[in-house]
């Protein structure tokens, strides 16, 4: 099954359950619940044993928002027992420096809670980004454009309505013009950049705002200086604050195939308003 199809069906198959968290007979269902969550947030695992606990959390709110795989033992909505820092550690899964399978399962998890929830689930996304955002810390931004950009395809209009929230994507550019800047925030950002070109009113925006400095990251030379290669820069280079106009590659590629989505859909904008000019001249005729 791929994941693009498990997406929608609530969990990954390749993933085993954990034993501690569906099976427990002598435990309450809630309580198992609780204590998946609980294990979760102690975090420090291995990347396998996270996965595992994300998929479970993932099955038990799947099951239990379908009236066909609701457990028959009395109790609340699972839903309900996902209090604030619940879905903080959830969405921390989401961060760009974990592991792809770990966002994976991650984007798994956090879906199969926006559709248990509701409304409910939307203003703690909305909270969790808002405040992300407001707080301006790199580690910050990291988090708040990591799971923007994981959890677009899962509800667009939501995060669209995030991302063209007043004056967000207009400060994009003077956060990425910063004399000293972070490479993760950078990359982060080109990341909720791309997956937010699949929203039209989104494209705009970011034609409007961000493609001047796009393009002076496409442009830029490649390479790193001379004094971010020193001993003392090194790590600042990998992994925290950078002078303006150094980017790696992979960053210059992200810029380049967002550049190129908005070139695409403004190419495409004008060949339809040219066949309507066409057809409003050919009726005049």
């Amino acid at each position: 099954m791929s994941f693009q199809r498990s997406l929608y069906e609530g969990i990954d198959p390749s993933v085993p359950i954990s034993p501690d968290g569906c099976t427990d007979e002598k435990v309450s269902l809630e309580d198992q619940f609780i204590l998946l969550l609980a294990r979760l947030m102690e975090g420090g695992k291995e990347d396998e044993d996270t996965c595992t606990e994300l998929n479970t959390l993932t099955k038990l709110l799947h099951d239990d928002s379908s009236e066909e795989t609701k457990s028959k033992e009395l109790h609340r909505p699972l839903w309900e027992l996902v209090d604030t820092d619940s879905v903080e550690t959830v969405l921390s899964y989401l961060d760009m420096r974990q592991s792809p399978s770990v966002r994976g399962h991650a984007t798994l998890t956090t879906s199969a809670y926006l559709k248990a929830s509701g409304d409910k689930g939307v203003e703690h996304l909305s909270n969790y980004f808002y405040s992300r955002v407001a707080k301006g810390t790199y580690d910050d931004f990291i988090l708040a454009f990591s799971v923007a950009s994981c959890i677009f395809p899962v509800v667009p209009d939501v995060i669209a309505t995030l991302f063209l929230s007043e004056g967000f994507v207009a400060s994009l550019g003077p956060l990425m013009k910063r004399k000293w800047k972070s490479k993760k925030v950078e990359q982060a950002a080109l990341d909720m950049l791309n997956a937010a070109c699949m929203n039209t009113a989104c494209r705009e925006a970011i034609q409007k705002y961000c493609t001047e400095w796009l393009e002076e990251i496409v442009n830029s030379s490649p390479g790193l200086s001379i004094e971010v290669l020193s001993p003392e820069r090194q790590h600042v280079a990998e992994d925290g604050p950078f002078q303006q106009r150094i980017h790696s590659e992979k960053v210059r590629n992200l810029a380049t195939v967002v550049l190129a989505k908005l070139q695409v859909s403004y190419s495409i904008s004008l060949l339809f308003f040219s066949h309507l000019l066409e057809l409003e001249c050919y009726e005049v005729i």
